[in-house]
């Protein structure tokens, strides 16, 4: 695979797992500045959100257990 199709798949997974990271916040009726609540900095994750800011594993697993999820949602249509 050459590097400008990785990188273009790369950009792709995490435009997805950013759309799934946003649906999953709004279904639980979560505002950007609501995650404040769930101990997450507010303008670091609407990064996340915007696919500015790439979230690591760790940053995933935080997230999947304050939206009550299983990790996997973040990757579905992946």
């Amino acid at each position: 695979m050459k590097k400008s199709d990785y990188d273009k798949y790369t950009q792709s997974v995490l435009r997805k797992i950013s759309a799934n990271v946003k649906s999953i916040r709004l279904k639980r009726g979560l505002t950007q500045e609501g995650v404040e609540k769930l101990d997450f900095n507010s303008k670091w994750y609407q990064e996340i959100e915007r696919g500015v800011k790439t979230p690591t594993l760790p940053t995933l697993c935080k997230l999947a257990k304050a939206f009550q999820v299983d990790l996997q949602e973040f990757f579905k249509g992946v």
